[in-house]
């Protein structure tokens, strides 16, 4: 009986220590990861290369069907909406630790053209407590915090993953606009709701009486609203967007005066 209740005690501690993971609002895991180059092995890579920047990571496995299929959802929906952005990295890494040529071969199934990992179970055990959690999305936000954390495949919470990271983004846009020695003078502040759906309020501040124009871009160049023509005076100003008719993805809003020209990103799920 007492050899049974010594049992009792140490098996409860044993599954806790064997399926322990990191939750949203922890300090992400750090790594060190050889990446693909070609068909073969390339340079080292670890998460503390990327410091202060937004990171996405997709924990996949290299001859994984659904993967596979669902891959290129992580390349043309989450990547190439902020790849321009200096702020954020995309890493994709291997979790059934493959050969580099099967990496080679994933990559060329799904289009991924960010950078791939390879032999990188140990942090898809760090972050889900096990290696059966593959398919998955992971945004880890400038100050080294776990922001989210997907629970299904890749393919059904892009949208999520999106609004997470363009989270993360505007919050050090913020950050840069809040120190003191930024100068007095025409300032376009990040529309607010962002992400939006349909109508998001989008503010700027004049230094002086000047000529204006606001207008919205799509990623392409082609102008679809113009919310703002004419001359304003100096101070602060808002105006109301409505993007009803307008299909979901980023679009840029431009503020152009005499003193110059400001852009930034908007995102519209619908």
């Amino acid at each position: 009986m007492k050899t049974l209740k010594v049992l009792l005690l140490i098996i409860p501690l044993l599954s806790v220590t064997a399926f322990a993971q990191i939750a949203v609002g922890d300090t992400a895991i750090t790594f060190s990861y050889d990446s693909l180059s070609g068909n073969s092995t390339g340079e080292s890579v670890s998460l503390e290369d990327y410091a202060g920047k937004v990171v996405y990571i997709f924990f996949y496995g290299a001859s994984c069907p659904h993967c596979i299929s669902n891959g290129p959802v992580t390349e043309s929906q989450i990547y190439s909406s902020f790849k321009d952005d200096t702020n954020f990295v995309a890493l994709g890494m291997d979790t059934w630790n493959y050969t580099p040529s099967a990496n080679a071969a994933f990559r060329n199934s799904t289009g991924i053209t960010y950078t791939l990992l390879l032999n990188a179970q140990q942090s898809l055990i760090d972050y889900y407590g096990g290696s059966g959690y593959y398919d998955r999305s992971v945004v880890i936000g400038a100050d080294g915090i776990l922001k989210y954390k997907g629970t299904s495949y890749v393919n059904s919470d892009y949208e999520q993953v999106i609004e997470a990271i363009q989270t993360e983004l505007d919050a050090l846009i913020i950050s840069a606009e809040s120190e003191p020695d930024q100068p007095e003078s025409m300032k376009l502040q990040q529309n607010y709701p962002n992400p939006f759906n349909p109508s998001t309020v989008i503010s700027y501040k004049l230094a002086e009486n000047s000529r204006i124009s606001l207008k919205v871009f799509d990623m392409l160049g082609r102008e679809v609203a113009t919310l703002a023509n004419g001359i304003k005076a100096a101070g602060s100003h808002s105006v109301t967007f409505n993007a009803t008719g307008l299909s979901s993805g980023i679009y840029l809003y431009q503020l152009k005066s005499s003193s110059g020209l400001l852009t930034r990103k908007m995102m519209l799920i619908k």
